[in-house]
């Protein structure tokens, strides 16, 4: 009978002895970590978007989708809040060509400027526009002159930039469209 109980009380600490010690390990760690998730966070603020509300003030530009037979070859890229737009503007016959190529978002609180400064890299002849809903904006004229130009944009402001070329005689080659995009430092 002694023997009976022995065995009894040795399966008992075999199956027993390792849950109490996982209890026992739970009841630090869950306390542990219930301590570490109410720990103040020390993010930067600015970059925190909590339920959709951003405090970033920031400028979104982003490529429009879609092809077209005379631009192609987009490349939008973002370097430390410098945009560098690029694309090829195929051969063409003289005319007038369009086509949308950024979506622009402000999600600021106040106006904000963008400065664009376009050019290809050889003279064809063409004059070369940005155009918006409210303006068109000539980057490179038909002499090969490059321009600089200003777009503002209001509080939480999107705007659809379209990309221009017309030209007077046929072009029988390719030629490779670049333009810069920057926020103007406010004073």
């Amino acid at each position: 009978m002694n023997t009976n109980k022995e065995k009894v009380k040795k399966i008992f600490s075999q199956i027993l002895e390792p849950f109490a010690l996982g209890l026992l390990a739970l009841l630090f760690i869950i306390p542990s970590i219930t301590v570490l998730n109410l720990s103040p966070i020390t993010k930067q603020l600015q970059k925190l978007n909590i339920l959709g509300v951003t405090t970033e003030n920031s400028i979104s530009i982003s490529l429009v989708d879609g092809k077209h037979n005379i631009f192609t070859s987009e490349l939008l890229n973002n370097i430390d809040g410098k945009y560098e737009y690029s694309a090829n503007i195929s051969k063409r016959e003289s005319d007038s060509y369009s086509k949308p190529i950024l979506k622009i978002v402000n999600k600021n609180n106040e106006n904000k400027t963008l400065i664009f400064y376009g050019h290809t890299a050889s003279n064809t002849k063409s004059n070369i526009y940005i155009k918006t809903t409210d303006s068109s904006l000539k980057l490179q004229d038909d002499k090969g002159f490059t321009y600089q130009q200003e777009i503002e944009l209001q509080p939480n402001q999107e705007l659809v930039v379209f990309l221009s070329v017309e030209n007077f005689s046929n072009i029988q080659f390719t030629e490779s469209f670049s333009m810069s995009i920057t926020e103007k430092e406010e004073l």
